[in-house]
C-alpha cells in the first residue's frame, strides 16, 4: 500500500509505473504546488547485491536533472529520503507520451520534425553539462497540452562529473533505440544520443519502429550490424533531404553522424524553414493535438496565438469554406467600426459575444 505522505508532500493518485519505480501525483504541503513524485521500488527479482547500484542510479537521475535548466527538460524540485525510501519530486507534466501519440501511425512531417527539434534542444543542454541521456525513446518524450516537448527519465544517463555505474562491456537501454556502439559494449557519447533521435524520427515519419521487422532475439544483432529497412522505402513520400538526414543519424559509425546536438538541431531547423513550416512550433503542436482528438478546440484556443494556424490543423470536415470565413470577417469588422463610430457599446458587446460563442 502506498503511503499518504512522503517528506513535505501529500500523495495523490498513481500516475504510472516503470522499471525503476512508481510515480504519484503529489502536492507540497506548504507551497501547495503539484508535482510528480517518483519512488524507487526495487523488485524482488533484483539480486540483493544490485540494490546499491539501483539506488545510485536513482540518485544519479536526480543529480543529472538538477544540473539542467531548459524548457525541453523536465524540472527536478527535490530529491529526498523518506522512511528509508528514495523519492524524486519532478515537474508535473500535463500532457501525452509520444509512445501513445504514435499508436495511430506516422505523424505529419512538420510535427515529427518539431518534436525532434525539441528533443535535440534538450540534448544540447544535457551534453553541454556533460550528460549523455542514453535512453532517448518515445516512452521518455512527452508533449504538454501547451505544445512543449519534454525529455524525461535520465535514470541511466552518464554524467562525466559523477561516478558512473556504466562501464565498457555493459549494455543498458532500450535495444531498438540504442546506437550500435552501445550494443557492442563500447562507451556511449553524445553521438549515441543522436542515433536514438534518428531512431525516434524514423518511427515518427514511417509509423513503425526501426527494428519492427525483427524478433526480440534478433534486434541486438541487427543494431550491431546496422541493418534496417531504409526510410525511403518504408515511407516513400518523405522528402529526400529528411530521409538523408534521418539515415545520417542512424549511421553505424559515430563519426558519420552529426557530431553534436547543435549541428542536428540546426539541420532540422533549416529543413523546416525551407519546407515552409510555421514559425509557431507550439501552435502547430497544439493544433495537431486538437486534430488528433487529444485536446478540445476550446483547450487549443487558450494556448495558440495564431488562430489561422490552429484552424488549419483541424480536420477538413470542420473547416468553413474560405470565402465564407473571409466574408464573415469583413462583415464583422465593418459592423464593429460602425458601432464604435455611433458609440453603441451594447451593440459592440453583443457582436463580441457572437464571436466568442
Amino acid at each position: 500500500m502506498a503511503p499518504k505522505t512522503a517528506g513535505a508532500f501529500d500523495l495523490g493518485e498513481p500516475l504510472g509505473k516503470g522499471g525503476m519505480g512508481e510515480v504519484f501525483r503529489g502536492r507540497h504541503q506548504l507551497l501547495q504546488r503539484d508535482v510528480a513524485l517518483k519512488r524507487l521500488v526495487i523488485g524482488g527479482e533484483v539480486p540483493a547485491d544490485q540494490h546499491d547500484a539501483w539506488r545510485e542510479r536513482f540518485l544519479r537521475e536526480g543529480r543529472a536533472l538538477a544540473k539542467l535548466q531548459h524548457e525541453n527538460v523536465v524540472v527536478v524540485h527535490d530529491l529526498f529520503e523518506h522512511r528509508k525510501e528514495l523519492w524524486l519530486a519532478l515537474e508535473l507534466v500535463d500532457g501525452f507520451s509520444l509512445a501513445d501519440l504514435t499508436k495511430g501511425g506516422a505523424l505529419p512531417i512538420d510535427v515529427a520534425c518539431i518534436i525532434a527539434l525539441g528533443v535535440t534542444g534538450a540534448l544540447e543542454a544535457a551534453h553541454r553539462a556533460g550528460i549523455v541521456h542514453r535512453d532517448v525513446k518515445p516512452q521518455n518524450i512527452m508533449i504538454t497540452k501547451c505544445g512543449v516537448v519534454k525529455l524525461m527519465d535520465f535514470g541511466i544517463a552518464r554524467d562525466d562529473a559523477l561516478d558512473t555505474l556504466t562501464q565498457t562491456g555493459s549494455v543498458v537501454g532500450t535495444p531498438s533505440y540504442m546506437a550500435p556502439e552501445i550494443v557492442k559494449g563500447r562507451p556511449a557519447d553524445e553521438r549515441s544520443d543522436l542515433y536514438s533521435v534518428g531512431a525516434v524520427l524514423y518511427e515518427l515519419l514511417s509509423g513503425r519502429r526501426l527494428m519492427a521487422h525483427a524478433t526480440p532475439e534478433r534486434v541486438f544483432a541487427l543494431v550491431a550490424s546496422n541493418k534496417f529497412p531504409r526510410l525511403g522505402k518504408v515511407a516513400p513520400g518523405i522528402p529526400w533531404r529528411l530521409v538523408l538526414l534521418t539515415e545520417r543519424c542512424l549511421k553505424g559509425e559515430a563519426k558519420r553522424r552529426p557530431q553534436s546536438a547543435s549541428e542536428l538541431r540546426a539541420l532540422i531547423e533549416t529543413f523546416l524553414v525551407d519546407h515552409g513550416a510555421p514559425d509557431d512550433h507550439v501552435g502547430r503542436l497544439v493544433g495537431w493535438l486538437v486534430a488528433a482528438g487529444k485536446l478540445s478546440e476550446a483547450e487549443g484556443l487558450t494556448v495558440v496565438q495564431d488562430t489561422s494556424l490552429f484552424i488549419a490543423a483541424l480536420p477538413m470536415r470542420r473547416r468553413a469554406p474560405p470565402w465564407r470565413t473571409a466574408a464573415l470577417a469583413s462583415m464583422l469588422v465593418a459592423a464593429l467600426a460602425l458601432a464604435a463610430l455611433a458609440g453603441t457599446t451594447d451593440l459592440i458587446d453583443r457582436l463580441l459575444q457572437v464571436v466568442a460563442g
